[in-house]
C-alpha cells in the first residue's frame, strides 16, 4: 500500500498580529514575514482493485512548521544558528502575540535547514523548516521576553481548570551573563495563592544561548507560571517561557 501526507494546516499567520517563534536560544523572528503551522497525519492507502472508491486509513501523527523573513544579523538571530541545524531536538515555540497568556504553540523540533537568498536588487531573504519530534502542544506565553537582574516572578495565567495530566514548560534563554539560572514551573489554584513547584531546571551561563523544557506530571492548578532565579543577585539574562499539556 501507498501513503500520503495529510492533516491540518494551521492558517499561517501573516501580518495580523505579532508573532514570534523561537528556536532552543534563538529568535529566528525578529523580521518575520510569515509562520506556518501543520498539524496533520500520514495517511495510508489500503485501496485495492475491487473498491469502488479510494479508501483512507490514519497513520502516525507528523506535525511541521515553516518560517519565513528578512535577515538580521544580531547574534541570537537564525543567521547564527548553524550549530543545531540537524542536531538533536530543540524546544520550539511560537507564540501569536507578546503579552502574557497569549496563544502559543510548542513542540519539541529539529532545525532541517535555513536556506538564505541572496539578489543584488531585493533584500535579504531567509528561511527555515522545522520537523516536530512528536507532536504540537497548545497552550500560552507565559513570561514575555526582558531582559532581568536576579530574580524574577512573571504574571500569572489561568487556564481555566485543575486537570491531571503532563504539562510542559518551555524556556529560551538568550542571554545570561553569569550565575545560574534557575527556571521554575508551577501553579496555584488562585493567581495570588500559594504555588506548587511542579517542575525546574538550571541553566548555567555557559550553556547560553539554550533552550530547556521542564516537564511534570499530576495535578495542575488553574493558574500557571514561570519563576527564575540566579544564584548570584547581580546577573543579567534574557528569556522568554510558554507552557502547554501534552
Amino acid at each position: 500500500c501507498g501513503s500520503h501526507r495529510g492533516g491540518i494546516a494551521v492558517p499561517s499567520f501573516r501580518f495580523v498580529t505579532p508573532t514570534q517563534i523561537f528556536i532552543g536560544g534563538y529568535n529566528p523572528g525578529t523580521h518575520t514575514t510569515t509562520v506556518h503551522i501543520h498539524m496533520g497525519v500520514e495517511s495510508l492507502d489500503p485501496t485495492v482493485v475491487t473498491d469502488s472508491a479510494e479508501r483512507v486509513l490514519p497513520g502516525i501523527r507528523s506535525d511541521s512548521a515553516e518560517w519565513a523573513g528578512l535577515f538580521h544579523a544580531g547574534t541570537k538571530s537564525l543567521y547564527y544558528a548553524e550549530a543545531i541545524v540537524g542536531t538533536n531536538s530543540h524546544p520550539l515555540s511560537v507564540f501569536i502575540g507578546t503579552a502574557t497568556g497569549d496563544r502559543g504553540y510548542l513542540a519539541l523540533a529539529f532545525l532541517l535547514g535555513k536556506p538564505e537568498s541572496f539578489n543584488i536588487k531585493e533584500l535579504i531573504r531567509e528561511e527555515a523548516e522545522f520537523r516536530i519530534d512528536g507532536t504540537w502542544m497548545t497552550g500560552s506565553l507565559l513570561y514575555p521576553s526582558k531582559i532581568a537582574t536576579g530574580n524574577d516572578t512573571g504574571a500569572a495565567v489561568n487556564f481555566g481548570t485543575i486537570t491531571t495530566g503532563t504539562y510542559q514548560g518551555y524556556a529560551h534563554v538568550f542571554e545570561l551573563n553569569t550565575g545560574t539560572l534557575n527556571a521554575i514551573f508551577e501553579s496555584a489554584t488562585t493567581a495570588t495563592g500559594v504555588y506548587t513547584l511542579h517542575a525546574s531546571a538550571n541553566i548555567t551561563a555557559a550553556q547560553a544561548p539554550t533552550g530547556t523544557v521542564v516537564t511534570s506530571t499530576g495535578t495542575i492548578n488553574a493558574f500557571h507560571r514561570f519563576r527564575f532565579t540566579n544564584t548570584i543577585a547581580t546577573a543579567t539574562w534574557n528569556v522568554i517561557a510558554g507552557a502547554g499539556r501534552t
